[in-house]
């Protein structure tokens, strides 16, 4: 199993690892995120954002989608201040993300809907590689 260090607001890791914020992420996905990582030997940095008070890191938000590698965004887990920017974080070519809502514009935004992390794993190829362009 690879390092995997957890990052919450305010703090950042600087270096070379993959990285992945989890925006509000369901206990499912953080299940499904858990098994993706258990099968990797790549060293990971995990930024999670999850806060229960009203009080919100907003800049750290932004600022960390920017420099992760990959932003999973649980439209249906974020509160109303956070849902509010989802379209946003979905326009980023970084970003997936995961919803039950049937009618949604965000595919017209982005077609990185995805339904669970075993997509995400596929789409990765399993290996936790970046994507090339």
């Amino acid at each position: 199993m690879a390092d995997i260090n957890l990052i919450t607001a305010p703090d950042r890791l600087f270096n070379s690892n993959e990285s992945f914020l989890l925006v509000y992420p369901s206990t499912v996905t953080k299940e499904q995120f858990n098994n993706l990582l258990g099968n990797s030997e790549t060293a990971v940095n995990v930024y999670l954002y999850e806060h229960e008070q009203d009080s919100h890191e907003i800049d750290w938000l932004l600022s960390t989608a920017k420099l992760v590698d990959y932003t999973i965004l649980d439209i249906d887990n974020c509160p109303s201040e956070i849902r509010d920017l989802a379209s946003y974080f979905i326009s980023q070519s970084n970003t997936y993300w995961l919803t039950n809502g049937e009618v949604m514009f965000y595919n017209k935004l982005s077609n990185k809907r995805i339904y669970n992390l075993d997509y995400f794993s596929d789409k990765v190829g399993g290996k936790l590689e970046k994507e090339t362009q």
